[in-house]
């Protein structure tokens, strides 16, 4: 690694890069600076003074967060301007594709050849979210629920991570190495349902939400599990199942059974008319 040109928003940077964990030495036209690593740490501690809950989401300040990576910089306002497009590549560890959590045992690797970090991950339990969801959760303000997506993103982290081989811990962590965490863990335990076209509804997700339940009601299975099985070891438990368990053919319903329908019962009170009629002709 060394000098580099970058290209952001339209304006050419003259980088001095050795990797995220070192300081970045920038230069746009006559100003020059230097940019420390940030780390773990001051990101996820800046994410909470600049980010909010809105309804449709999560909302950024990106000036806040531009702010907070120059801090201890002396420039006026016009510098600051130039150097931010800069400052938030920087804040989220450039912008190379990140990389999908691995299997469940397996290293995620964090680091480069001269600054190694890696990471073991599981999934969170479903105790240790709602845990998570009671933490961030609370009423300081005129009742009103008030939530706090960082705090809750950290013990998510938290949960997740199973092992860490980095020197100076997850607080040290560099921005390229907090992005590809931070990335992993949410892909690990957020369900992408507009990804998972399973989830999407229709006669085929509705006889796939059949045959998986089905399974996990006689087996004890998670959906995981048996999603992971060989799909013609899933076809002869079916069909041993429908050995045991026959389906059970639907009745065909009545005009009775409709919802809107309306019922009228007449029924026999028990006297005997018999002689009704003999009476009446006397």
């Amino acid at each position: 690694m060394g000098p580099l040109e970058l290209n952001l928003a339209g304006t050419a940077y003259r980088l001095d890069f050795g990797g995220f964990h070192r300081p970045l030495g920038v230069s746009v036209g006559t100003l020059t600076i230097t940019l420390p690593p940030w780390t773990y740490r001051r990101h996820m501690d800046t994410l909470r003074l600049c980010t909010a809950p809105s309804p449709s989401g999560l909302r950024l300040d990106s000036r806040i967060l531009c702010d907070a990576v120059l801090n201890g910089l002396v420039a006026d306002d016009e510098s600051r301007r130039l150097i931010a497009p800069i400052a938030l590549w920087w804040a989220a560890g450039g912008d190379a594709p990140l990389a999908q959590p691995p299997a469940e045992g397996e290293w995620l690797e964090l680091g480069s050849y001269d600054n190694p970090a890696r990471v073991r991950l599981r999934p969170w339990t479903e105790h240790q979210r709602l845990a998570a969801l009671d933490a961030a959760l609370s009423d300081e303000l005129d009742d009103e629920t008030l939530f706090d997506p960082v705090r809750y993103l950290e013990r998510m982290v938290e949960a997740t991570v199973a092992t860490l081989d980095a020197p100076g811990g997850i607080d040290d962590l560099d921005a390229r190495a907090t992005a590809l965490l931070l990335h992993a863990t949410v892909a690990l335990n957020v369900l992408d349902e507009e990804a998972d076209r399973l989830l999407q509804g229709g006669e085929a997700a509705r006889q796939c939400a059949a045959r998986t339940l089905r399974l996990c009601q006689a087996l004890g299975w998670t959906p995981a599990k048996v999603w992971a099985t060989p799909a013609a070891e899933v076809d002869r438990l079916l069909r041993m199942l429908d050995l045991l368990q026959p389906a059970r053919t639907p009745q065909r319903r009545s005009l009775a059974d409709h919802p809107d329908a309306t019922v009228i019962r007449i029924e026999d009170d028990g006297t005997d008319n018999t002689d009704q009629p003999e009476r009446m002709s006397r």
